[in-house]
């Protein structure tokens, strides 16, 4: 998959303050390839304990950055972040995706719904890294209409059901 044009508006995109570093292409993970060409979702771990999101649509783009417990798991920690709106939003479009991305540590996939499946939901797609710091992260996104109802039941589980969590329930800035 081509990401040129993607990591290309991701060192152009305006969600840097001035005089804050832009990471360098190398420490970028795509997560998701969005249409048209060069708009989408990336990721990068600024230390050891956040990682930050870049959301790059045609009009905007926007960044938030999350914390990650300090003391965790070796292995198959979870971090499940805030839902981010894919879109404008406007009553008469038709609903905006709203994007959840996940955060799984040293632990392998595939994963994928379990119990309350949301039936509008789009698949769970992931995207493991391996970040300079030396840290092997799995990125989960999926995402989800704005106006429908989710089942707060609905889990995402790895083969074999080791690690489990909440796909809708946010963790707690931090833990």
């Amino acid at each position: 998959m081509n990401d040129a044009k993607l990591v290309q508006a991701y060192g152009s995109a305006a969600v840097f303050p001035a005089g804050e570093a832009v990471p360098a292409t190398s420490e970028v993970a795509v997560l998701r390839r969005e249409r048209p060409v060069g708009t989408g979702n990336v990721a990068w771990m600024p230390d050891a304990n956040t990682y930050c999101l870049v959301s790059i649509r045609e009009q905007t783009s926007h960044r938030q950055c999350f914390g990650l417990a300090a003391k965790r798991k070796p292995s198959g920690y979870v971090h499940v972040g805030n839902t981010l709106p894919q879109g404008l939003g406007d009553l008469a479009e038709p609903p905006q995706m709203q994007l959840t991305v996940s955060v799984v540590e040293n632990t392998s996939g595939p994963f994928s719904y379990t119990g309350g499946t949301p039936e509008h939901a789009t698949p769970v797609q992931e995207a493991t890294v391996k970040f300079p710091s030396g840290r092997t992260m799995t990125f989960l996104t999926y995402e989800f209409p704005e106006r429908e109802s989710i089942p707060m039941d609905a889990e995402i589980c790895n083969a074999g059901r080791v690690v489990c969590f909440k796909a809708f329930e946010s963790t707690p800035y931090g833990e």
